[in-house]
């Protein structure tokens, strides 16, 4: 705080030093015209050597204050410089204070008229330029208008003199309010330049913790990946090793239990994803890829992949007819996942549907549900993150509160429009307008048939042998013939095998290479293309570009099961 009054002092006498320089042309002028008028008006040679005082006095101030000044600012030591201002004010005060003593010998002259009101001019004009630093201000003012004062009541002029004083008292009370505002103003240009550099400082941390949040995310989201596509994958093949058991040997317990494993792996696949959303949201990291996309057929896709989910004794309907959009499709997945996911997650009975409704040059997409639905003082807070609506319905391992938020920042991303019509008790409905597209400018469909996964070739490449293990447990329980390899060595002896590959899914980071260069070797190897995708924790654009650029197709872990199926069989029907 004391340093706070201090460099406000500072402040107030750089302002008077500035003030006094533009005056100072201007006060040399009326120090001229003030000794012609004595002149003139008494040949006295005092005025002369009043003016001569008056210049030295003025060329002292700029020869020596100004130049301490200067190195006051430079320096910021301002404690010599304030008493040798309230000194050179003194003096100018009191050689303008020798005009009524020299001057003014008869009472009844045009003298007694012109000095008074010279001097008093003299104090106003002043006033703004010494008033910021109000022990200058008063030390010039007070030996000015004293010594006027003594010398009216000299002269017998009291009434004048009683005026001088009400004049002095005027020019202090004036000057302390002026010095009040100034002080204030420069006060609160200072508590400004704080508080600016406390927002800078709170930006540039909050700016550094979420680089820093970002940098954790993007390293520690590849290991954490990792083992929940492991377990995932482990969880899968149980499954379809206790189908395959009988009924009795507690099959059914074992069954219910992998099931709730799977139900609990799914929740936090969905929670981790969502985070992984936000975090790339929150760093600007999602790019957006414009086309024609039929929305019919992404659907379709939604509705396979929910199907198990929906299995609780949910009803999962669609009615759709042949149109398209105009969007990134890979957004749009993400966020009707997010709508078809929540809708299911809070519907205990009924159904999930989703709808088409076709206007002139928009697509209007409807998630309705016969859930719980959601109070209308909620409806506004369901988009915030990490908000979850107080119900006993609602139960906490259903999600931490960040799919609709998610859902928000991507709609905002793409400049969609998302509302939202809930009643408690009878369900809700998430309608997302998106604009038209062409059907005539989307791609030409190939008819394929049906392709069976049994006994198919398929060549797994990963350096992480808890993965490698599940995925080729997983894949055998598919009826699949499945190689597997750690490295590109290890690959690459399989192109040379009598029976080669038919499909290779490869980890992109392995150790000292990645799978992209595995998969083009292996390719070269055989001197033809096989069908190859690659999966990684990874999700960074320029990993994604780049395997777009070989025409690769990639899947970010974790990746479901039945996601992998429906790719697997998608690549080897081209």
């Amino acid at each position: 705080m004391q340093y706070a009054k201090s460099a406000v002092t500072e402040s107030q006498i750089d302002y008077v030093f500035d003030q006094l320089r533009v005056t100072a042309w201007p006060h040399t002028a009326a120090v001229i015209v003030t000794t012609g008028v004595l002149w003139f008006a008494t040949h006295s040679k005092l005025s002369l050597a009043w003016m001569i005082l008056m210049l030295v006095s003025h060329g002292l101030r700029m020869a020596t204050l100004d130049r301490l000044w200067l190195q006051a600012r430079q320096h910021g030591d301002y404690r010599r410089l304030k008493p040798l201002l309230v000194m050179g004010m003194t003096y100018a005060g009191a050689i303008w204070g020798l005009v009524p003593i020299w001057f003014m010998n008869q009472p009844q002259t045009e003298s007694v008229i012109f000095v008074s009101i010279a001097l008093a001019g003299m104090c106003a004009s002043t006033l703004p330029a010494l008033a910021a630093y109000l022990p200058a201000y008063l030390a010039f003012i007070v030996p000015v208008l004293v010594l006027l004062i003594i010398k009216l009541f000299m002269l017998g002029l009291n009434a004048t003199a009683l005026l001088g004083v009400a004049c002095l008292t005027a020019f202090v009370m004036i000057s302390s309010k002026i010095n009040q505002i100034i002080t204030m103003s420069i006060t609160m240009d200072f508590q400004n330049r704080e508080l600016l550099e406390q927002v800078t400082v709170a930006k540039e941390k909050a700016e550094a913790a979420n680089r820093a949040k970002s940098r954790f995310l993007a390293v520690a989201s590849h290991d954490l990946r990792q083992p929940l596509q492991a377990l995932g994958l482990i969880l899968e093949s149980m499954k379809l090793k206790a189908r395959q058991q009988s009924e009795d040997k507690q099959s059914a317990e074992q069954q219910s239990l992998i099931h709730q494993g799977l139900n609990c792996h799914d929740a936090l696949s969905d929670m981790f994803n969502s985070l992984m959303d936000l975090s790339r949201l929150e760093a600007n990291d999602l790019s957006v890829s414009i086309c024609h996309v039929e929305l019919n057929d992404l659907l379709s896709i939604l509705m396979r992949e929910f199907e198990p989910a929906a299995a609780k004794g949910i009803q999962l309907k669609m009615q759709a007819s042949p149109c398209a959009v105009h969007t990134d499709p890979v957004i749009l997945g993400r966020i009707l996942r997010n709508l078809i996911s929540n809708a299911i997650k809070f519907t205990e009975s009924g159904s999930v549907e989703l709808r088409i409704q076709v206007l002139l040059d928009k697509v209007m997409i409807l998630v309705q549900d016969t859930g719980v639905g959601i109070p209308l003082e909620e409806q506004s807070r369901v988009f915030d993150e990490y908000h979850q609506v107080s119900s006993q319905n609602r139960l906490r391992q259903q999600g931490v509160g960040l799919g609709l938020s998610v859902v928000k920042r991507l709609v905002e991303l793409l400049h969609l429009d998302l509302q939202l019509e809930s009643l408690p008790g009878q369900g809700s409905t998430f309608t997302l307008v998106v604009p038209r597209g062409d059907l005539d400018a989307l791609p030409k469909k190939e008819e394929t048939t049906g392709f069976s996964l049994q006994g198919c070739r398929v060549l797994v490449v990963d350096d992480e042998p808890s993965l490698l293990e599940a995925t080729g447990n997983l894949l055998k329980e598919w009826g699949c013939e499945v190689m597997t390899a750690d490295s590109k060595d290890t690959a690459l002896a399989y192109a040379d095998a009598s029976e080669p590959p038919q499909i290779i899914i490869s980890d992109y980071h392995l150790g000292g290479c990645t799978g992209l260069s595995v998969i083009k070797a292996i390719q070269a190897c055989l001197d033809r293309p096989v069908p190859a995708l690659l999966m990684s924790g990874d999700t960074s654009p320029e990993l994604i570009q780049r395997i777009r650029e070989h025409s690769l197709f990639l899947l970010q872990k974790p990746v479901k099961p039945v996601h992998l199926r429906k790719v697997m069989r998608q690549l080897l029907q081209s």
